[in-house]
Formats: C-alpha cells, structure tokens, sequence
C-alpha cells in the first residue's frame, strides 16, 4: 500500500501503529472526526513472518462493529479444531471449541488479517502514513505533536493514542514504566506440512524447560513455537533448525503431527507478560491513551492476544467519545477497566502454571508456579 501525501497536519486522533489494535480503534474514531494513523515500519512486510494467531468466537461481535467482519470470512481463515495438550500429565486431554456459545472462533493468516484491518481503517477514512521512521512526541498547551523527522513534517491532535505494540514506542518517549513480568521467549519455525496432514488441532505441551505450541495455519504451513526462558542456555542451540525440531519431536503429543522435513529458520520474539504502569499513565496530560500490546501483553498461553488488541481499541474508542462529549472522568474508567483486565489475566495465568506440578521443581516452571 503506497504512503499519502498528507498535507493536513491538523487531527483529532493520532494513532501509532497500524497493526490490530491501531487498525481497529481508527475504524471506530474515523466516522467522528479526522484520524491519521501512523506506522513507523511497512505495514506490509515484517522482518520475520508473523507467528500466526487465534480468535475466538466472541471477537466476531468486534469485527462486525468495524464492518469488517464480512472481508473477515472471504479471506480464508481457518475454522479452529479442538485443542489437545499434554500439560501436567503426558496422557492428552481434549477440548472441543464447539461447544463454545460463540461458535470455535478461528485460526488467523497473520499478513492477511492485518493487511484488512489496515484497509478498513483506510476504507473508513482514517490516513494511513507507512513507514514514518522516528517519530518524536511532544504536548504543546493543550495538544499532542508528532513530529515524523523523516519527512519533516508535524501533525497535531487532542487525542494521542499508542498502538505500537510490546515497543510502547510513545509510552517510552513519556517516560512511562511498562513492569515486565517474566523474560520469555517463544522461538518458532514454519515448516512445510507434509501432504497428508490433515491435522487442524491445537496441540500445546509442557515439556521440563517450557512450553511447546504446534498448529496448521491458513497458509497451509504447520507452526511450531517453544516458549523458554531468556537465560536458558540452550536458547543459543536451539536457534538451530536441526536441534529445534528434534527436541520437539521428544514429545508424544507432537511427533505424529509434525513433518518429516526441517524448519528453514527458527525466529525469536519476546513473549512475557508485560503492562504499563497505570497510575502513571493516569498522571499523563489529558487525551493519551494506550491499547492493545502497548497496553498490555498478554503470555501466548493466554491465547488472548489478538482479542485484546480488539476489545481494547473497542474501549479506548467508548472512552474517547465520552470524553469528547465532556466526562473528565473517561479516560480513568478505561484505565480502571484495563486494570480489571490485567488483574483477571493474571489470575488465570497463574492458575494455568500452577497445573503443572510433574515439572515444578524444574527452573522454567519453578519461576512461575505460585506466582
């Protein structure tokens, strides 16, 4: 998608980050007022490929509030099948997402379902600028500057809105503290699925170092991620596509599933929980908002990523419009309920490590059973 020649600068909400979460709140916004949506990087290509993602059944009243749930079904992606894991005993235990009130919801092409998010947002109204490069933030009286350096350009609005991701790219220019639970890693590979898989399950495993996630994406290729700890001496070897997919196939749960042939490349990407600090960004001048990852990030076992990017941006825009039409008091009852968020996330996520006991005293699990 080629950038915009923008010559306004004047807007009432500046979003940076054009993925999910950013996508979704200009959607929202756009039908009230002028919204540029900014991304530093291309949009379109990523420096590794997207690992490949699920909703669940329950986002489909979200997408439809965006319009975008019809695109949403013609571009193919995957109904979810049920998931199988092997957690705090080898024998696998199933779970059937059919029986979900909402429908098994589905697994996502990645580049797909964020290239029509973006195009919904463009479709609405909203100005997308790709590959802006350093942005730098400043507050003038009462409203929010963006200086994009590389086009030397400015662009100011009330509302401020920081959708970029685990980066926090805005959040950090503020100063603001983002509280990073845990140092884990997830290393995933893509790998050609043999022709006879037929296998749409989600399968997850705890293995004594971590934690293993393999499924058939949309694209056809099989995924295949090991979540460990950033200090893990054996991060470095496994890094090698070889000695990645040998210790998977060590797993029962796995071996059947995945292909005879090797991973190409095995990626790195952080994956622990991590969450600004509220109180702080309660303290921010009025109209800066953070959601999705920027806000919050979820560990992939929540599999609660992309909804959060969704719901969030779905809030912040109630809390927007709210504050437009003169309640001081919006913007603190987003972040009240992004703190409820957090807190039940948490709660959840302890409970899911705690199940495993086989591997309690292993350091991995040891971090994080009781905490």
């Amino acid at each position: 998608m080629a950038d915009r020649c923008v010559a306004l600068t004047e807007w009432d909400a500046i979003v940076v980050g054009a993925g999910p979460a950013g996508s979704a709140l200009a959607s929202r916004l756009r039908p009230h007022g002028r919204v540029l949506l900014l991304e530093r990087d291309a949009a379109v290509t990523h420096a590794s490929p997207r690992i490949g993602e699920s909703l669940p059944g329950a986002a489909r009243v979200l997408l439809q509030r965006l319009g975008a749930f019809e695109r949403f079904l013609a571009d193919g992606h995957g109904e979810r099948g049920a998931t199988v894991s092997a957690w705090d005993r080898e024998e696998p235990v199933w779970f059937d997402h059919l029986r979900d009130p909402n429908g098994p919801g589905w697994h996502l092409d990645r580049a797909r379902f964020d290239a029509g998010l973006r195009e919904t947002a463009v479709a609405a109204g909203a100005v997308l600028i790709e590959n802006c490069g350093r942005l730098r933030v400043s507050r003038n009286t009462n409203i929010w500057c963006v200086d994009v350096e590389a086009q030397g350009t400015q662009h100011r609005a009330p509302i401020l809105v920081d959708a970029s991701g685990r980066g926090a790219t805005v959040a950090r220019q503020l100063g603001l503290a983002r509280r990073t639970d845990d140092a884990l890693i997830c290393l995933y590979a893509h790998l050609r699925a043999d022709a006879d898989d037929e296998d749409h399950c989600t399968r997850i495993c705890a293995d004594r170092d971590g934690w293993w996630y393999s499924v058939r994406i949309p694209s056809g290729q099989r995924v295949l991620a090991f979540h460990l700890d950033a200090d893990d001496p054996a991060l470095k070897t496994l890094r090698d596509p070889e000695r990645f997919l040998a210790k998977a196939k060590r797993q029962p749960l796995l071996a059947d599933a995945l292909p005879s042939t090797g991973a190409v490349e095995v990626h790195a990407r952080p994956a622990g929980s991590a969450a600004l600090d509220v109180e702080a960004l309660a303290d921010t001048p009025p109209g800066f908002f953070a959601i999705g990852d920027a806000m919050l990030a979820f560990d992939p076992i929540a599999s609660q990523g992309i909804f959060h990017a969704l719901a969030s941006a779905e809030s912040a825009a109630a809390a927007i419009a709210r504050q437009r039409a003169g309640e001081p008091a919006a913007r603190a009852a987003y972040l009240q309920e992004m703190s409820a968020v957090c807190q039940r996330y948490h709660e959840h996520l302890r409970m899911t490590y705690d199940g495993v006991v086989r591997h309690r005293h292993e350091p991995f699990w040891a971090r994080r059973i009781g905490n």
